[in-house]
């Protein structure tokens, strides 16, 4: 098993997105799009804000802001939530935000 420190590509918020992404669109097909949308938009304001590409580095009042800002806060709450989740299974942050 490869130690999670050379994991670097996935402790990226870009590059966990991507791996979320990717796993997505098998096995829930019908919220890829969706999800993508969100995220996409989340990796976007996150770097134009100067936040580093960390999965970590948008904290919990950061995200709650981007939710309530969102044009769709129900979707973009359950895009970043299911995503948080899974970046905390895979040992990418301490716990979901």
């Amino acid at each position: 098993m490869i130690p999670l420190d050379y994991i670097v590509h996935e402790r990226t918020l870009l590059g966990a997105i991507d791996s979320y992404l990717g796993g997505l669109v098998h096995v829930r097909p019908h919220l890829a799009g969706a999800y993508r949308e969100q995220l996409e938009a989340l990796a976007d304001a996150a770097l134009a804000a100067g936040l580093p590409n960390a999965v970590e580095a948008p904290g919990p009042a950061w995200l709650r802001g981007f939710v309530a800002a969102s044009a769709d806060p129900d979707q973009a709450r359950a895009a970043l939530g299911d995503f948080y989740r899974w970046a905390e299974e895979q040992g990418f942050v301490a716990r979901p935000i």
